[in-house]
């Protein structure tokens, strides 16, 4: 029997690859969130869509620098990815808290995590209205990964999060 869902209907489209994703203030003070809601749109020229919500102090840091980083997150990176995805950074400093190192990025000035196995530097191209959250269009500046755990797909070893929904994350290694 197939039923109507409601407020799982996004988990429909679940799992989805974790980021860790950064990005800082007009002084420069680093934030991190945890993100699945980002999706490829464009190749040429190369684009990326996040959805992030409006009154968080991430979307506020994008809107007002223009400037994120996504960070492949691993399993190994769980418990620090649902402190990022459940606080604040407006009361705590999640770098602080997770002890997740920061890494100069290349081309934009939110940090890398060093800790993570993948990095996606963008710029902000546009950004669309869209409910609760804003659709965040980056363009892609720059990429680079753990060579490791990746040759043109991730490797079982990656150990890439994905997330399920709420507090529920598996992993690549799980098929």
């Amino acid at each position: 029997m197939k039923v109507e869902v409601h407020e799982e209907v996004y988990r429909l489209m679940h799992p989805k690859l974790t980021f860790l994703l950064t990005s800082v203030d007009k002084a420069g003070t680093p934030n991190v969130m945890a993100l699945a809601w980002a999706t490829p749109l464009s190749e040429e020229p190369p684009l990326v869509g996040i959805a992030v919500g409006k009154d968080s102090l991430t979307a506020a840091n994008i809107k007002s620098t223009g400037e994120f980083v996504l960070n492949v997150a691993t399993m190994e990176l769980a418990k620090a990815t649902l402190l990022c995805g459940t606080r604040s950074g407006r009361k705590v400093d999640k770098f602080k808290s997770t002890n997740l190192t920061k890494q100069p990025a290349h081309r934009v000035n939110p940090p890398y995590i060093k800790e993570c196995i993948g990095h996606i530097e963008c710029k902000v191209k546009d950004v669309i209205d869209a409910g609760e959250c804003y659709l965040l269009i980056g363009e892609i500046l720059y990429v680079c990964v753990d060579d490791t755990v990746f040759d043109e797909y991730w490797k079982d070893e990656a150990n890439v999060l994905l997330h399920l929904g709420g507090s529920k994350f598996v992993t690549t290694r799980s098929r």
